[in-house]
């Protein structure tokens, strides 16, 4: 693996988490590696407005996903398909040095008026995260906006040679029972029917 700052250094995920406890990291610092099925990944160092340190995958991964096989978003992240995909299926393809520096993430929704929480250790953002607190946040109480997303243009993401592409969040749209939002080619907030698959790029902390 490799840290890409105004220069290229090698790096260890050792020296990474070094980094994050003595404060040394910095904001936008891009670390690219190898998934254990070959597949070259980037995730960029980020912070949200608390000064808590999150990893963003830069772009998407190879492999699309649904939220739900089913045109439903009951339950909202807790109890979605991708949850589990990502903490299972794609976890497992992490180096298992990454593996082992991992922290659980506390994830906070309000669904249905009940506070739900889970921990997970890969996540999709919510629409706090990435488009910054509105109308939306009283569902997501715990969330600051990211600040590699405080620019439209840093918002869209790639999916290999298809180019930009819509990427998926973990907040449910409100006041639809079917349909998860996401970010759309062009970087701006939209909504699309669980069962759909599209593009996967989570975060986690270290």
């Amino acid at each position: 693996m490799f840290i890409k700052t105004s220069t290229t250094n090698d790096t260890t995920w050792a020296a990474l988490k070094a980094a994050v406890n003595e404060g040394t990291i910095a904001q936008g610092d891009l670390i690219v590696f190898n998934l254990k099925n070959g597949e070259e990944v980037a995730v960029r160092a980020t912070q949200d407005k608390k000064g808590k340190w999150f990893f963003v995958f830069e772009d998407c991964l190879t492999d699309k996903h649904c939220m739900n096989e089913r045109a439903t978003n009951k339950g909202a992240w807790a109890a979605c398909d991708m949850r589990q995909y990502l903490n299972n299926t794609v976890f497992a393809l992490l180096p298992d040095e990454l593996q082992a520096l991992i922290v659980p993430t506390t994830i906070v929704q309000i669904v249905d008026g009940e506070r739900v929480e889970t921990e997970d250790k890969l996540f999709l953002l919510s629409k706090t995260q990435v488009f910054g607190k509105g109308s939306w946040s009283e569902s997501e109480p715990e969330d600051t906006q990211l600040l590699c997303f405080l620019r439209e243009k840093d918002r869209v993401k790639e999916h290999g040679d298809d180019g930009t592409w819509w990427w998926w969040l973990r907040s449910p749209y409100s006041g639809i029972s079917y349909t998860f939002v996401g970010v759309t080619s062009s970087g701006y907030a939209g909504n699309s029917y669980a069962y759909n698959s599209y593009g996967v790029a989570p975060g986690f902390c270290i």
